[in-house]
């Protein structure tokens, strides 16, 4: 199926590792023009080498979206090299996960201001710009833990229920087809990080025996009893910024194998 990504302009953000390197990759594989974001520079050159050693374009702006300079200096590189964008994937996140009742109110702040205010600062710059040039997708990266929190991890899921509730409010002000925005919300996904993860602490050896540890420690409820792939999740973003979704709008869809157990 040809989702129609020539030549799109794509800023994905935190994608030097992990679900966002893996669909900035997926944007290239489909001829879209990927901008790398992230906080190290060797990291966001190297994706980007990567994709243009297989033949895809892409361009790096490094940036701390945390912070109103650092989303100033992203756009302000797309901007100059590729005069505009045609869709932003939010999936830049962070924060603490410790004790939430422990967790200082310093955490809880830059917690939101790292997961939802950056997805806010870049949206009011980029909105507007869609608008002018009448076509825009944009896809904000939420988590299973939004709908369904887990002890320990209130100040994140917090956030994650923020970036849902941020989604939904915005598609209800847009009234053309042309522009959309959704959220993603991915359950236990499997990345290169946790891998390393589990070799470090002995758990594993190979991505493989990686997969199968990880596995074993799923709820007996989890119907697939399997940790999702990155590129389980790429799929569902690259359809969701193509024109073939132009009717999926203030939707927050869930990959998560079933992990979720409830009707919306």
């Amino acid at each position: 199926m040809d989702l129609q990504l020539t030549g799109k302009r794509v800023l994905v953000t935190g994608s030097t590792g992990g679900i966002g390197e893996g669909i900035a990759k997926g944007f290239a594989q489909e001829g879209a023009t990927v901008i790398i974001n992230g906080r190290r520079e060797a990291e966001a050159q190297r994706v980007a080498a990567e994709i243009t050693s297989d033949g895809g374009r892409a361009i790096v702006a490094v940036g701390d979206l945390s912070t109103d300079e650092g989303v100033d200096r992203v756009l302000s590189v797309i901007t100059q090299e590729l005069g505009g964008l045609d869709v932003l994937v939010n999936n830049a996140a962070g924060g603490e996960h410790q004790n939430d009742m422990e967790a200082p109110a310093s955490v809880w702040l830059s917690s939101y201001n790292s997961n939802v205010l950056s997805m806010v600062r870049l949206i009011q710059q980029v909105l507007p710009k869609m608008k002018e040039q009448g076509w825009g997708r944009i896809i904000n990266i939420s988590s299973a833990a939004a709908i369904q929190p887990s002890p320990g991890m209130g100040v994140y899921s917090t956030t994650k229920a923020a970036v849902n509730n941020l989604t939904v409010t915005l598609a209800q002000s847009m009234d053309s087809d042309k522009i959309t925005i959704n959220a993603v919300s991915p359950g236990a996904i499997i990345t290169p990080a946790m891998v390393e993860m589990a070799q470090q602490q002995g758990m594993a050896n190979t991505w493989e025996e990686a997969e199968t540890t990880f596995a074993t420690m799923m709820p007996q409820t989890f119907p697939f009893k399997r940790m999702g792939k990155v590129n389980e999740i790429a799929n569902v973003v690259l359809f969701l910024a193509s024109p073939l979704a132009n009717y999926i709008h203030g939707a927050n869809i869930r990959v998560d194998g079933g992990y979720i157990p409830t009707i919306c």
